[in-house]
């Protein structure tokens, strides 16, 4: 099972960057659609829950455009090496852009920016990451300090593959990027909140798991002391989760989950029957963990859902809790009635 995973983490890192907070539709983040544009730095906004960089460039008709350019997420561009001072007002850059999908709109997702002194600063790379301070620590347990690997791509890009219903279809094809709470800095839930690149902070107790997530402060408990899930009409947004142990792998029950607007993926709510089963399997050195899930939901799923991602054991690394701009949240939503 461990090599299925990996194998899947191996051809997602070879996607485009998916956005999180918001759909995919707007940007072609086919790799062979990547452009390059060049001008002078307007505004640098280094915020939460995404970077904005304005560059104002020469078209080839000779006019002058605007390009609002959207990067990560703070904590995954900082250990990518962005800085808050990174990139000067007046700076000249080369910049790669995945560019907006529908013609004639100056606005794009960043890909790799590159500065006149030799110096690049990419918004996705996994190899731009430090590599481990000790590269020999390793856990004895899934207690420490994770770094996952970035595997939002299976619930945000593809989904046509998805087995939806006919509500499940019906979702899809009219969702409205709003849907989406992150927009008003509520994070969505599992297993898309398992999937990020992001640091996971795990502490294991007698009768519980925490974990707490770099991303917008969310902690998970899974309750290990044999409590049944609640009644049904008792709802979390994170749902409510209990969990036991099989050797190395903690296996978790999650129910009880409140409707959602990108609940099962980032264009397909999730509703009050969801349930998800999720594997936390420690490698054999100690120094990763697997992590699996099966997602069901007869009112938007026809059939369940598999997926995961590997998380590396980085002990090393602090994590960034940097609070969620609600104005810079809803930001593209701005540019898009501004459109309109």
């Amino acid at each position: 099972m461990y090599a299925r995973v990996l194998k899947l983490i191996i051809v997602l890192s070879g996607l485009a960057s998916a956005h999180a907070h918001h759909s995919q539709s707007e940007f072609n983040l086919d790799p062979a659609a990547i452009r390059t544009i060049e001008g002078t730095v307007t505004q640098y906004d280094f915020v939460n829950p995404h970077v904005y960089l304005y560059l104002q460039t020469t078209e080839p008709d000779g006019s002058t455009a605007l390009w609002e350019l959207e990067a990560s997420s703070t904590p995954n561009l900082i250990r990518r090496g962005w800085r808050r001072d990174s990139v000067e007002i007046g700076e000249e850059l080369v910049i790669d852009i995945h560019p907006a999908k529908e013609s004639g709109v100056t606005a794009a997702r960043i890909g790799t920016i590159y500065f006149d002194d030799g110096r690049r600063l990419a918004v996705r790379a996994e190899g731009d990451i430090p590599d481990p301070a000790n590269p020999d620590a390793f856990s004895t347990s899934l207690e420490g300090r994770w770094l996952g690997r970035y595997g939002l791509p299976q619930v945000s890009l593809n989904l046509e593959d998805w087995p939806l219903t006919e509500k499940g279809r019906m979702a899809q094809a009219g969702y409205d990027q709003t849907q989406n709470p992150q927009v008003d800095c509520i994070p969505v839930a599992s297993p898309s909140l398992m999937l990020y690149s992001n640091i996971f902070e795990v502490t294991i107790a007698d009768d519980r798991v925490d974990i707490l997530f770099e991303w917008l402060d969310v902690e998970r408990t899974i309750w290990l002391d044999g409590r049944d899930h609640p009644p049904a009409d008792e709802l979390f947004h994170q749902g409510h989760a209990v969990g036991h142990f099989e050797g190395r792998t903690l296996v978790i029950d999650t129910s009880n989950f409140s409707e959602h607007g990108v609940g099962n993926a980032f264009e397909v709510p999730s509703g009050t029957a969801k349930h998800l089963i999720e594997r936390l399997t420690l490698s054999d050195d100690g120094k990763r963990v697997t992590y699996e899930f099966e997602l069901t939901d007869p009112e938007y799923l026809a059939a369940p859902v598999t997926g995961g991602v590997i998380w590396d054991y980085r002990p090393d690394l602090e994590p960034q809790r940097i609070e969620c701009n609600k104005d810079v949240a809803r930001r593209f939503l701005e540019r898009r009635t501004r459109e309109d």
